[in-house]
């Protein structure tokens, strides 16, 4: 082991800002989405440390060199974003370029020419190297051990619920659909501050059968706490986000024997439902590992926060290595998913046994890539590009419901909402705009009744479940938090519903 140990240091330097990245944006990026930067970082510090030991002839003085490259390689973005957002445009990058260039050299150069015995250098780097990975790493794994050790204590806790859920024997169960249109707004927001009318497509939805909260908000403006609310159906009590497979909804639907559907999208990191089935179209290694599709959102920010910065900054300048053709390669990979999603949706109701359905679209949702008719194009306006993707799904979703109901033996349970208002519209965004949401129900008509106008996620599963599997959950009061920090849940963070209900 000792031996080892001095040949470890540059791929503890080659881990440690990949696990440091993904504990900044913890509650985001789940251990599956590390996978393959861990391995392409790991791969290509070993091939630049062997074309450095034939050119050294010595395997620790190479591996120096080869650690230096690696901090160089993944510190130049952060060093770069920093000196642009404390001075403006102080520098450009053939500079920094040059300055972080010439360092090396010298270093190389030192390490090369003076120093005749590393192993002191060595010892340096691979403690330094090991402590920083091993610290990072270890906060990583700490933080998913804690949401699995907090998932079993709130199984504990809803114990209670459950037990009051009543079996109705060996009658057919519905199957429940939660289609969600991420950062669709409501009609009211889309008349009153987009100057546009979306009662056509409310009309379509109502003449389905739909029940539509006009005047719906969501609890939280971000995605994740959003939907952990609608199946936790309950407010974030605690500072700690659960994984959704310890949530009420889904121990609830389980016990009554539902398989859990979901669908591979650009942001599968930000949900664990320990879900049956994934449908994708990529090929996941384990069900959650993607090792042949485009860069993911994590895999970009690595890419923007290191020296490959320049790439997505001076687009050409690396010939084969253009970045951002590379996100738009994503972006189309996201075009496809969502048609992906709109065609399995329609093929779901032919799979047998009861089954609750978790499809998540990324549209309305920046990248605005979508024309109204389903091109791919891409918008410059981002007002008129958030409208383009709302009239594109929007003019999706209605056939594909419609034939999910048309298909289901048993009248299904179908919830479409908006998980927060418009976003990607920097000029015109409000704390109402971002709360208000779509938000509209395929239920019986006894569920219908408890359904109001101003209706929201932490009560949804409230009233589906009191009308289907005998429940009796109080419905809590319809608060909206503008806050994404548990400790801004206060009033003074709390947005008031302006909208009127129609009569």
């Amino acid at each position: 082991m000792r031996k080892l140990l001095p040949y470890l240091h540059p791929f503890c330097f080659a881990l440690y800002p990949i696990f440091e990245l993904r504990n900044y944006n913890i509650t985001y990026v789940d251990l599956a989405s590390l996978a393959r930067p861990v391995l392409l970082s790991v791969l290509l510090t070993a091939l630049l440390w062997v074309i450095l030991r034939f050119i050294t002839r010595n395997w620790q003085t190479s591996g120096i060199i080869t650690t230096l490259a690696v901090i160089s390689f993944f510190s130049y973005g952060h060093v770069f974003l920093q000196i642009e957002s404390g001075f403006g445009t102080l520098i450009r990058h053939r500079h920094l370029v040059m300055i972080f260039g010439v360092i090396l050299l010298l270093a190389a150069i030192y390490i090369l020419w003076k120093v005749n015995k590393p192993e002191g250098l060595v010892n340096f780097l691979t403690v330094t190297g090991g402590i920083l990975a091993l610290f990072s790493i270890a906060r990583s794994l700490q933080y998913d051990y804690s949401v699995y050790r907090s998932a079993q204590e709130w199984r504990e806790l809803q114990n209670s619920y459950l037990k009051e859920v009543s079996d109705p024997g060996n009658t057919t169960k519905p199957d429940i659909y939660v289609i969600l249109l991420d950062a669709h707004t409501s009609d009211y927001i889309l008349r009153k501050d987009f100057d546009y009318n979306n009662s056509e497509f409310t009309r379509q939805l109502t003449d389905l059968g739909l029940y539509v909260a006009e005047c719906a908000q969501s609890n939280y403006p971000v995605t994740k706490l959003s939907v952990t609310s609608l199946f936790y159906a309950n407010y974030h009590l605690e500072p700690t986000l659960y994984p959704l497979y310890s949530s009420l909804v889904i121990e609830t639907v389980r016990s009554q024997g539902y398989r859990v559907i979901t669908f591979e999208n650009r942001s599968n990191g930000h949900f664990s439902f320990a879900e049956d089935i994934r449908l994708s179209r990529n090929q996941l290694l384990a069900g959650k590992v993607d090792l042949t599709g485009g860069p993911s959102e994590f895999e970009f920010e690595l890419l923007e926060t290191s020296l490959a910065r320049i790439a997505f900054d001076i687009p050409g300048l690396i010939p084969g290595f253009d970045l951002a053709e590379q996100k738009q390669t994503e972006f189309y990979e996201h075009y496809q998913q969502t048609f992906f999603i709109l065609d399995e949706l329609k093929r779901l109701p032919e799979v047998e046994g009861p089954k609750l359905v978790f499809a998540h679209f990324l549209v309305p949702h920046s990248p605005f890539i979508f024309s109204p008719d389903g091109e791919f194009q891409w918008a410059d306006d981002p007002q008129w590009g958030y409208l383009s993707n709302v009239e594109f799904i929007d003019s999706q979703i209605v056939p594909v419901v419609a034939e999910i109901i048309e298909k289901s033996e048993v009248p299904p349970i179908i919830v479409i909402m908006g998980d927060h208002g418009a976003t990607g519209v920097p000029d015109n965004e409000t704390p109402q705009m971002r709360m208000s949401i779509l938000n509209a129900y395929y239920v019986n008509d006894q569920a219908k009744q408890d359904l109001y106008a101003t209706i929201t996620p932490v009560n949804s599963f409230r009233v589906i479940f009191n009308n289907y599997f005998g429940t009796d959950y109080p419905l809590l009061e319809d608060v909206s938090y503008h806050a994404s920090k548990f400790e801004d849940f206060t009033p003074e963070f709390v947005i008031a519903n302006e909208c009127q209900a129609s009569p």
